[in-house]
Order: structure tokens, then C-alpha cells, then sequence
């Protein structure tokens, strides 16, 4: 497993309406395949998403406007 790229960004919680920070990290797994691993700052909910190539290349390649 090898880290590709990692981003810290801050979103508007749905239920408090306070502003939390969030990290995305892009792990390469294998060839052609790597996970998106999502979770909030207090760390109580996460998320693994699968990607191909194409979708690790484009969520690379977003501005940060694009995730906002």
C-alpha cells in the first residue's frame, strides 16, 4: 500500500451546523487499483471508497473549488 495523495479540508456539519475539517487520503493498493479513504476530523464516521485510474486521476486533479 503506498500513499498517493492526501488533502485537509474544512465542511459544515449537517446536524450541529459547526464547521469540522475532513481528510481524504488516495492509497494505491495495486496496479490499477486504489482506495479513498474519508473521514471527519473526530474520527467517529469513515469511508472507503474503490477507484480505477481514471478516477484516482481525477480526483487528483480537482481544485479545491471543485470539493468546497
Amino acid at each position: 500500500m503506498q500513499l498517493v495523495a492526501s488533502r485537509s479540508y474544512p465542511f459544515l456539519d449537517a446536524e450541529t451546523l459547526e464547521e469540522r475539517r475532513a481528510r481524504d487520503t488516495l492509497l494505491r493498493v495495486g496496479e490499477n487499483e486504489f482506495f479513498l479513504h474519508m473521514t471527519a476530523d473526530d474520527g467517529i464516521e469513515e469511508r472507503l471508497v474503490r477507484f480505477d485510474c481514471r478516477s484516482a486521476l481525477v480526483w487528483i486533479n480537482q481544485e479545491e473549488r471543485d470539493w468546497e
